[in-house]
């Protein structure tokens, strides 16, 4: 019935998957990619807060001492700019550069490696038709994208809320303080607030991360006659599967041909097989199959054996029987040993070789 109706019932593919990740398609969240950075970012603050906040001082201190008698010349203010330039770079600097580590390598993880998709960077002039894009703003991926804003909203104010209410009293005490004090307090209360609505966000940006995961193999499930079609194609068709595998046969036959000069004999019967053997103690322990034939790759094995003079022994059994036994790359068996070493002799014994 499910497959009658087109009903996407089965798990995606692994090619599938794989088509899907070349356009772009992977489950992310841009949720986890956030609360990623802001971790990063509040990493930073934690490590170098205390060292930025004495230079921020320094600086406050030294244009305050530079305006008692500051002479604005040309020169005086392109060096107060200048100084003024370095130390905001010194303090943004190590922040900045976090910050754009931390968000290249969350999306480099989400996206399963570096990848430059070309679907994505091209305009679709669909996403600009009105209808289609109202349409859209009532899908259920909308709807949990609105709600996920809302409740960040929510955390947000909430986590301000409870950190104020905690330090009103610290308020009240701001106007006996100077200005200093009251700039490194209201440093301290945003940074509290900062990090508790970090954290929050990060537990939110997991669960988000999750949904996204399993949306996505909701989105990338199959009917059953789409995982036969893939099959089909994966498969490929009879006749280009047989076309390779005629293409496979004959690049065998032509290095096997190609072999036939390097060995010690070739084994045959008059018409119908054709064995070639090596035996070189530094290849294998036994003799070695470097070619084998049948009626006319047979008759081929044996005229380049003549035409390289390799020595050709008449032996209908035994021919027969290699052929059939032993495959092209391997030793012969031990049941062979005393029959091919027989012919090994006599050919060595011809040629004045030591066996």
């Amino acid at each position: 019935m499910s497959e009658e109706s087109g009903e996407k019932t089965e798990e995606p593919t692994g090619h599938k998957l794989s088509q899907a990740r070349e356009k772009g398609q992977v489950p992310k969240s841009m949720e986890i990619s956030a609360s990623i950075v802001l971790l990063a970012a509040v990493s930073v603050l934690f490590a170098l807060g205390p060292l930025g906040w004495h230079r921020m001082v320094r600086v406050l201190n030294y244009v305050m001492d530079l305006s008692v008698a500051f002479d604005p010349t040309p020169a005086a203010v392109l060096e107060l700019a200048m100084t003024l330039f370095r130390e905001s770079l010194i303090l943004i600097l190590p922040l900045a550069l976090v910050i754009l580590v931390a968000s290249l390598a969350i999306n480099i993880y989400q996206l399963g490696g570096f990848m430059v998709v070309a679907d994505t960077v091209v305009p679709k002039l669909d996403k600009l038709n009105f209808i289609t894009g109202f349409g859209r703003f009532f899908k259920l991926k909308t709807l949990v994208e609105c709600l996920k804003s809302v409740f960040k909203m929510a955390i947000i104010f909430l986590v301000g809320y409870l950190v104020i209410k905690d330090r009103i009293d610290e308020f009240v005490l701001m106007v006996d303080m100077d200005v200093l004090t009251i700039g490194l307090l209201t440093l301290k209360i945003a940074l509290e607030i900062f990090v508790k609505t970090v954290l929050l966000l990060f537990v939110l940006a997991t669960l988000d991360y999750g949904y996204q995961r399993w949306q996505f193999m909701q989105d990338m499930k199959m009917t059953k006659q789409e995982v036969k079609d893939e099959y089909k194609q994966i498969e490929g068709d009879p006749i280009v599967k047989n076309r390779i595998r005629q293409a496979q046969r004959e690049a065998s036959k032509k290095r096997q041909l190609n072999d036939v000069p390097k060995a010690d004999v070739v084994i045959a019967n008059p018409t119908h097989f054709a064995v070639a053997l090596l035996y070189d103690r530094t290849q294998a322990p036994a003799p070695l199959v470097l070619a084998k034939g049948q009626d006319f790759l047979a008759l081929r094995i044996k005229d380049i054996a003549k035409e390289n003079k390799v020595p050709i022994v008449e032996n209908k059994p035994l021919a027969q029987a290699l052929y059939q036994a032993v495959e092209v790359g391997q030793t012969i068996p031990v049941e062979f040993y005393k029959a091919v070493a027989e012919v090994l002799s006599y050919i060595y014994k011809v040629k004045g070789r030591k066996v």
